[in-house]
């Protein structure tokens, strides 16, 4: 993983509500003395998650956040067909963890719940609203090397042309920082445990539908997204806190 030496800066943490931007938002807790998730609505079947998720953490570590809504994303991405957003469109479902590793069935899952260019959106807002502060600044980003393999907007060579195109578009100092880049979603577990991280409050289920009195949002466990956190927490050989339908 990418270290960082400690600086006197601002983080933006990209804040979805999953394992990889919380492991970012414990991450940055360690290296940043001012931190501001930031978090977007879109219309998916996960915007209620992402809500409630960004404000819980916020309101558990005493940060401030922001969450946008990006009506017009919403719209690009049922243009393009997306199950994320469709909502009379069924998540793709893989049926065991052992499914993971066909190469075939997970590209295909991966262009079903493609929103286009939301990374790409996403933290060029992030750059935005850094470059109207006059404090350098990080964007934290939850990229990494599971992901990467399906997603080409989740790999360190997508960060660094980001990063160069951030260069000539903003004035302030900016830099986006993937820590978990050659991470599996194993390491990502063990960070969170290591650090003592509410991995429970966390979220990576496309369609949460109900919750725990304590707060946990209660897992489909059908979803792609789903089967790779059971898997990470079985590789990682700790304990799954997810409560799962």
């Amino acid at each position: 993983m990418v270290g960082i030496v400690r600086r006197m800066k601002k983080a933006i943490v990209l804040f979805s509500g999953g394992m990889d931007s919380t492991a970012c938002l414990y991450w940055a807790l360690q290296k940043y003395d001012e931190i501001f998730l930031l978090s977007f609505l879109y219309g998916s079947k996960e915007d209620k998650t992402i809500d409630r998720i960004s404000k819980t953490f916020s309101s558990l570590l005493s940060l401030k956040n922001e969450i946008l809504h990006l009506p017009f994303l919403e719209e690009f991405s049922q243009k393009a067909g997306s199950s994320l957003t469709k909502l009379e469109k069924e998540l793709p479902r893989i049926n065991s963890i052992e499914q993971l590793d066909e190469e075939e069935l997970t590209l295909h899952t991966a262009m079903e719940v493609w929103v286009p260019g939301r990374n790409l959106l996403f933290l060029s807002i992030a750059a935005s609203l850094a470059d109207s502060s006059k404090v350098p600044t990080d964007i934290i980003f939850g990229a990494n090397k599971e992901e990467g393999t399906t997603f080409s907007d989740n790999t360190l060579d997508f960060v660094n042309r980001m990063n160069k195109a951030l260069e000539l578009g903003c004035l302030n100092q900016i830099t986006i920082q993937a820590p978990f880049h050659d991470a599996d979603k194993k390491d990502i577990v063990r960070f969170l445990e290591e650090n003592e991280a509410e991995i429970g409050l966390s979220s990576s289920c496309y369609q949460v539908k109900d919750w725990t009195k304590e707060g946990k949002p209660i897992h489909c466990g059908l979803c792609e997204s789903c089967q790779r956190r059971k898997r990470a927490f079985i590789q990682a050989n700790i304990n799954d806190p997810t409560v799962y339908k």
